[in-house]
């Protein structure tokens, strides 16, 4: 899976934690502003969170009982079989990042109308007041509303005390900057149009800006049955999604906020309940794999191990020579580090090497390499057997006993079971018993 569509997958998890975390513990509380600041805030922080390591923070250990960390389930233990040298899954994976850039592109194009439809209208409109808000008229059947800095509405449709709740009721709008929430909100739907979650974070969003300002409007003391009934009143076409409407959002819900009784401040302890929601996310995104990878170079830097002597057995004269004129560019070198990585790499160098002197179709088992297991003051001797004709046979005038490649890297981290005459029947990898010490051959 491509780094992107991980990213995605883990904002669309935090838009879905955050949306239900609102509506399970939130949105039911009158702390309308709280509410709305923790939507603004956790919404962006959504994007945020999936970048955070949490692995930097946390020292890996082993598994233990205690090991809360290790045992918590990263999205990474399930693997995704996504290979990337499978052409059709390339191909699969480009269709669908171009589908998701085109429909983003289409919402942002969206959008830009929408803000163009708001300007034109405002040409359209006669301005009656300049100030904290510019207030215009416009001539046509439209629903109150404002946007930035500006309130519009058609002033014929309403009486003087009609008018001024109404005013009231989008100068908080204005005033508390709520424009800048439906942006944020339209951002995030362009960003993850796919999920659902944040279409109905954006509903949310909207829904608590007009609680917040009914609420303010509530409170100067104003008749509620008849702001209600207000409300009721209203019609008209809404020119734009992006606004903030004053019959914008669900009718029943507002006045049901409207009549219900002030939250007790307990209730304000709910938000500590966003520290183990942060850390569970900051748990479940952690790249287990990486952790993993740091145990395993923890635990190999542990004690380090050298290469005592490198010898070669090359029967054929011509890849002999090969071998012999880059042996200086050998990844092996007496009196220095030893591991299996090296090893490894080794191995694909002197393929190559063989690969580039028109050398084709060399065996995985052509090129072997033959590690004493008596290891002294944690040094190795290997010996590297090539055989481009025979492979394996080269080497079967020996007797071998089966081992496991997990043995042999065992046996560099100084295991004392490994040591002559207590190695264990394995599979895989093969043992040599000779006569004078104890050595095992790697198939790498």
């Amino acid at each position: 899976m491509p780094v992107y569509f991980e990213y995605a997958l883990k904002v669309s998890i935090s838009l879905a934690v955050v949306f239900l975390f609102y509506t399970l513990l939130l949105k039911r509380m009158t702390y309308y502003k709280w509410n709305r600041y923790f939507l603004l805030m956790f919404s962006l922080v959504s994007f945020i969170v999936p970048f955070i390591n949490v692995n930097v923070f946390v020292q890996a250990q082993e598994k233990s009982p205690v090991s809360f960390v290790n045992e918590f389930p990263s999205i990474y233990s399930v693997e995704v079989i996504a290979e990337t040298n499978n052409p059709g899954m390339i191909v699969y994976w480009q269709i669908l990042s171009a589908v998701f850039l085109l429909v983003s592109f289409a919402l942002v194009i969206r959008l830009l109308i929408q803000f163009f439809s708001i300007q034109k209208i405002k040409s359209k409109s006669t301005l009656l007041s300049v100030g904290e808000e510019n207030i215009f008229h416009f001539p046509q059947q439209i629903v109150p509303f404002s946007f930035l800095n500006d309130i519009f509405i058609n002033t014929n449709n309403y009486n003087d005390k009609e008018l001024l709740d109404i005013l009231n009721h989008e100068r908080v709008h204005v005033q508390e900057k709520h424009s800048v929430d439906m942006l944020v909100s339209e951002l995030v739907c362009i960003l993850n149009w796919y999920n659902p979650f944040a279409w109905m974070l954006k509903k949310a969003v909207r829904e608590n800006l007009e609680f917040i300002a009914d609420d303010r409007v509530v409170s100067k003391g104003i008749d509620k049955k008849g702001y209600q009934y207000l409300m009721l009143k209203v019609t008209g076409n809404f020119p734009s999604p992006i606004a903030s409407s004053f019959k914008l959002s669900s009718l029943k819900a507002r006045m049901i906020m409207m009549n219900r009784s002030k939250t007790s401040q307990l209730h304000l302890l709910k938000f500590v309940l966003l520290v183990p929601m942060i850390v569970i996310l900051l748990l479940a995104f952690r790249n287990s794999k990486e952790a993993g990878s740091e145990v395993k170079r923890k635990s190999e830097t542990t004690e380090t191990y050298t290469l005592y002597t490198l010898t070669y057995s090359i029967p054929d004269e011509k890849v002999k020579a090969i071998v012999v004129k880059e042996k200086g560019k050998s990844l092996l070198k007496p009196g220095e580090l030893l591991n299996l990585t090296l090893i490894h790499n080794e191995k694909d160098r002197l393929k190559s090497l063989l690969e580039k002197n028109g050398y084709r179709n060399i065996r995985s088992n052509a090129i072997r390499f033959m590690i004493d297991s008596a290891s002294v003051n944690n040094s190795f001797s290997i010996e590297v057997k090539i055989d481009l004709e025979q492979g394996v046979a080269a080497i079967g005038r020996k007797r071998f006993i089966p081992l496991n490649k997990a043995v042999i890297e065992a046996n560099l981290r100084g295991l004392s079971w490994l040591h002559a005459g207590q190695v264990k029947h394995k599979s895989d990898g093969q043992f040599e018993n000779g006569s004078c010490s104890s050595a095992f051959s790697l198939d790498t």
